[in-house]
C-alpha cells in the first residue's frame, strides 16, 4: 500500500516500508550523529559544520511504519516524498543525499 503526501500541489506517493528497512538506510546512507535519548535514538545531520537536521531513528522493527511517522522522517531528512522512495529502494546513495540536502539549505 501506498501513502499519498501533498508535495508542490501533486500527489506523490511514499511507499511503506518496514521501521527496519528505514532505520538501516538512514544509519548506512545518511550516516546521522547519532544520540540516545530516552529508548528512542535521535541523529543530527550536518553539512559540514551546518546543522542540517534532527531526526528520529525508527526502531528495529519488522512491521511496517506508521504513515505520520513515515512523514515526519521524510520531511525531517527534508527530502521530497519521491527522494525518501528513491533513498529507501537504493537509487540515491548517501552522497547524492548529501548534495540534495546542501542545495536546500
Amino acid at each position: 500500500m501506498e501513502k499519498d503526501i501533498k508535495a508542490d500541489g501533486k500527489k506523490v506517493a511514499i511507499n511503506d516500508y518496514p521501521e527496519k528497512t528505514i532505520r538501516q538506510k538512514i544509519i548506512s546512507k545518511v550516516n546521522p550523529v547519532k544520540r540516545k535519548r530516552g529508548s528512542h535514538k535521535k541523529g543530527k545531520i550536518y553539512v559540514g559544520k551546518t546543522l542540517a537536521s534532527v531526526i528520529k531513528i525508527p526502531n528495529d522493527h519488522a512491521r511496517i511504519m506508521k504513515e505520520s511517522k513515515t512523514k515526519y522522517i521524510c520531511k525531517d531528512l527534508l527530502l521530497e516524498p519521491a527522494e525518501f522512495n528513491d533513498l529507501i529502494d537504493c537509487p540515491l546513495t548517501g552522497p547524492k543525499y548529501y548534495k540534495i540536502i546542501k542545495d536546500r539549505i
